[in-house]
């Protein structure tokens, strides 16, 4: 089963744990995996409140995690945290998040929109 990797030399802060727990899980249904495999970007995820990032990194199939924004990402997303769980936990779609303004975006949104599902714990 493909599993995001942590980047060498590196301990997550809790929002790149929060993020691999739940990516890791989505990662076990095939179709997610799917929408990704080819996908070759680099994304930034911050929390707008505490100003705590992560960079995701997709190569083709594999995908490495890091703490920080790295400096030009193919996508940037952020959010505060309530919303972040909003969207994690399925209350609200990725897309009617983007759309209302919870969540500012910038970069290639095609990009988001693929990574979208992998984002959802759904139970």
């Amino acid at each position: 089963m493909p599993e995001v990797k942590v980047k060498a030399g590196e301990k997550l802060n809790g929002l790149g744990r929060m993020l691999k727990e739940i990516i890791d899980t989505n990662l076990q249904d095939s179709k997610k995996y799917k929408r990704i495999e080819k996908l070759k970007a680099s994304v930034v995820i911050k929390e707008s409140t505490s100003g705590v990032a992560v960079t995701l990194h997709f190569r083709q199939g594999e995908i490495e995690i890091q703490n920080d924004a790295i400096d030009k990402p193919n996508a940037y997303q952020e959010s505060g945290f309530e919303n972040m769980a909003y969207i994690s936990s399925g209350q609200i779609s990725p897309t009617m998040a983007l759309l209302t303004r919870k969540v500012k975006a910038r970069g290639n949104l095609l990009v988001l929109m693929k990574i979208a599902p992998l984002m959802v714990l759904k139970g």
